[in-house]
């Protein structure tokens, strides 16, 4: 997994930020303004996946700034994740125009962090595989998981029309046939039936960028089950985006 460089570091909630990103296992290092970004980039080379970029970092020309960092880059390919305070309207168009695609602004729980930075890390390229291929959003919901009368609770990490990713510390074993119990936001219910497909467990082929859990296919969705999921993870994904 590559690293994080975080812009105005020694700002309080960026230090908040670094925090948190360490205990999700990644490895955040800081920079308190753009000119010491560019020596950690000139040192750290391609270890460097993303560039956090606080809304409200001291600069002039924000464009210009995070120019002068894609050309620290091997091809000048980076991501750049907006975070801290939510900007409004006038501050995203000032980091989308200067090339912050991703957002994750505070308020933000640890799921969506999480996928945001996941998505930052993988590149223009796996986000552009992953658009063709299905809407996928990051949630934080309540989730009861039944399998063979027996019931166990965990979040939901991810979610979109066919499937989904329940963080859980003890997930069943793959090809189980399993029965979820979703609370979506305003308290609504929803059961889903699936298949686990695959799970991520302490031990050598742990995925790190993932919580403990298991992803599970959806079966048998109805047409509104399946609508209500996409319309979610549309708009999840638009408001996660500048």
């Amino acid at each position: 997994m590559k690293d994080l460089l975080v812009l105005g570091a020694s700002a309080p909630d960026m230090e908040l930020l670094r925090a948190r990103l360490s205990r999700l296992g990644y490895r955040p290092l800081p920079a308190k303004e753009p000119q010491q970004a560019q020596t950690v980039l000139r040192v750290a080379g391609s270890r460097v996946g993303a560039v956090v970029v606080p809304s409200d970092l001291p600069v002039v020309n924000l464009r210009l700034a995070l120019d002068a960092l894609r050309r620290q880059v091997p091809g000048g390919q980076i991501a750049f994740l907006g975070a801290g305070p939510e900007p409004g309207l006038p501050g995203r168009n000032r980091m989308r125009d200067a090339g912050v695609a991703l957002a994750a602004f505070d308020p933000v729980d640890l799921h969506t962090l999480r996928f945001q930075v996941n998505r930052a890390l993988a590149g223009d390229a796996a986000m552009r595989a992953r658009r063709r291929s299905t809407v996928r959003a990051p949630a934080d919901w309540p989730v009861i998981v039944r399998i063979a009368g027996r019931e166990k609770k965990g979040r939901l990490y991810s979610v979109s029309a066919s499937g989904g990713y329940v963080a859980i510390d003890h997930p069943s074993l793959v090809r189980s046939q399993v029965a979820l119990e979703l609370t979506l936001p305003g308290d609504r219910r929803m059961k889903l039936s699936g298949r686990v497909v695959m799970t991520n467990v302490p031990g050598n082929v742990m995925k790190r960028s993932l919580p403990y859990g298991m992803g599970v296919c959806f079966e048998l969705l109805t047409e509104q089950a399946s609508v209500s999921l996409l319309v979610y993870a549309e708009e999840r994904l638009k408001r996660l985006s500048m």
